[in-house]
């Protein structure tokens, strides 16, 4: 049996995986000299706030039929947050395995330096930087536009500045800022992507976005994904939609969501994270408003807030995660390795991980709690109740009923290979 000396660290969502997933998976293992990789990855929800296109189960079956070794689940109170809280989950959960030294990211340009100086400079806190995006947002610029904007400012005459418009250079910033201000002994790495725009519904060759397959799912063209993913993944997923589990749509949601804001009020919206000036009322209003998701998007829709950011937050909602709850979780960092996958390879790593980690290592949810418990104070317990109920909620967006079960977290078993 081969002897696993280096182990390199990939963080993803798989939504679903494609051959620039297995593309990043085998270049991250050449370019660190590992001999194999720990992969963090989101659970049934994904970072822009949405129910991923099938479940984390399948997605972690497809990654471990395609050669990935180990798939751990990002806890969801990390995984449907912004991408400083998402990146800073998700590097701390790889620190504390004890067992990867680097980690690689992809991005537009491949190119580390620049993303690294910006990464650098944002952690400084520079009061002027700060004030000139206080005074973009008071202009109507959200957030990420107006940081942006500030960025160009301040690195008028560097081309730096060109890394911060794609999704995944943003994301592959906060990795950096997370490991640099948290002191973690981890060292990021980058790798050009392969596929289109992150956005891109275009397909050239064998590389597509996760955006372009997504939207040949819910067209229920499978039969166009054969040449754009691996066979396997292929394979579960004309399996999942034989089942008619998938594909999962964001408009299911509707009735949880409304139903929540609608026995809500602007008084208790504001109790959550992000709702400020004036938004509790925007959520409400429209709420009352709105017979679907779409038309609730359209109607909260603000220039001074992405629709990530309201996807997000209505989640948040739905969730029962409010700031104070946050505040609690984040106080304490990522409780748990929960182990959903795993090939003979990831067997050996996860013996390791029992042996190094300074953290529980999860593979029988009940050996943790019998039920959900949203107050308790232990953080395994909390961060645990969150996700079975999260899980709990996406099963009820599956189109058979004969899947849409409750609290199956308790007898779904590790997927092994």
């Amino acid at each position: 049996m081969k002897l696993i000396l280096k182990i390199t660290g990939i963080i993803t969502e798989y939504n679903p995986f494609h051959y620039g997933h297995l593309y990043h998976y085998e270049k991250s293992k050449k370019i660190t000299n590992s001999d194999a990789a720990i992969c963090v990855m989101n659970g049934n929800f994904t970072q822009r706030g949405l129910p991923a296109i099938t479940d984390k189960w399948s997605r972690a079956k497809m990654a471990l039929k395609a050669g990935i070794d180990i798939v751990v689940e990002l806890p969801l109170v990390y995984g449907i947050r912004s991408a400083n809280y998402f990146a800073k989950g998700s590097v701390q959960l790889l620190a504390k395995t004890n067992l990867v030294s680097d980690f690689v990211f992809g991005s537009e340009s491949g190119k580390i330096k620049p993303l690294r100086k910006i990464g650098q400079f944002l952690n400084k806190n520079d009061n002027n930087f700060n004030q000139e995006i206080q005074d973009l947002i008071r202009k109507g610029h959200s957030y990420p536009a107006a940081r942006e904007k500030a960025l160009n400012k301040f690195f008028e005459n560097e081309k730096v500045i060109s890394e911060i418009k794609s999704p995944n250079n943003i994301l592959g910033i906060e990795y950096i800022r997370a490991v640099l201000e948290n002191n973690l002994d981890l060292n990021p790495l980058t790798i050009k992507r392969t596929s289109n725009n992150y956005h891109s519904n275009e397909i050239n060759g064998e590389f597509a976005s996760g955006s372009a397959l997504r939207k040949l799912i819910r067209k229920n063209e499978i039969n166009k994904l054969k040449n754009l993913v691996p066979d396997s993944s292929f394979n579960i997923l004309k399996r999942e939609l034989k089942n008619d589990k998938i594909p999962v749509r964001k408009s299911k949601l509707s009735y949880p969501i409304l139903s929540k804001l609608r026995m809500s009020s602007p008084k208790k919206l504001k109790k959550y994270a992000e709702i400020t000036n004036g938004l509790e009322n925007r959520f409400f209003n429209s709420a009352l408003e709105s017979g679907n998701y779409n038309q609730l998007i359209e109607n909260i829709n603000t220039k001074s807030v992405t629709q990530n950011r309201i996807q997000r937050n209505l989640l948040h909602i739905l969730f029962g995660l409010t700031e104070k709850e946050f505040n609690k979780i984040d106080n304490n960092g990522p409780a748990y390795l929960r182990v959903l996958a795993f090939n003979k390879n990831g067997e050996k790593i996860l013996s390791k991980l029992k042996e190094k980690s300074n953290l529980p290592i999860i593979t029988k949810i009940s050996n943790y709690l019998n039920d959900i418990d949203l107050a308790s104070e232990n953080p395994v317990i909390k961060q645990l109740s969150y996700e079975i109920l999260a899980d709990d909620i996406y099963s009820l967006l599956y189109n058979n009923p004969k899947y849409r079960k409750g609290r199956q977290d308790f007898y779904q078993k590790i997927i092994r290979n």
